[in-house]
């Protein structure tokens, strides 16, 4: 069993002023929660690997070279996130074991809400508007609250 860490993208990226420079994706995004669950939550979770969940590009490698974009995922329709939902769980399930690995969710609920029913997953609460709560927990098991 692996502990996988999903981190949401920031509305703050580096690039605004120069959209053709590339940036690696662990490196672009400055937002308050993408550092603080970079920084401590995957280590206070012990997760084995992570990747980003981007509005824009779903299921992004920590080293994947992006350029910046200002796109929120809660803006897009339902058609939208539907189909965002099934890359991003189909490049989960090419990667690891969706019945057995548990996945640490640091993202808003428009960005975890349709995984939910496809992941044993951890998701956090927000303190502020911009601060994730890592000691708030909350764990689901395909869809269904623990």
């Amino acid at each position: 069993m692996k502990t996988i860490g999903l981190i949401g993208c920031s509305a703050t990226k580096q690039g605004k002023d120069n959209p053709a420079q590339k940036f690696k994706a662990q490196d672009i995004y400055q937002g308050n929660t993408f550092k603080i669950s970079k920084t401590i939550g995957l280590k206070k979770f012990k997760c084995d690997d992570w990747h980003i969940l981007s509005a824009k590009y779903d299921l992004l490698d920590k080293e994947d070279e992006i350029s910046y974009y200002d796109m929120y995922l809660g803006h897009q329709s339902s058609n939208y996130k539907k189909e965002w939902t099934q890359k991003i769980i189909q490049k989960l399930r090419a990667k690891y074991d969706l019945k057995n690995d548990i996945f640490y969710i640091f993202a808003g609920s428009d960005y975890y809400t349709g995984l939910l029913p496809y992941l044993h997953c951890v998701v956090f609460g927000y303190k502020s508007s911009n601060a994730i709560n890592l000691d708030a927990p909350t764990e689901y098991v395909f869809g269904v609250k623990k």
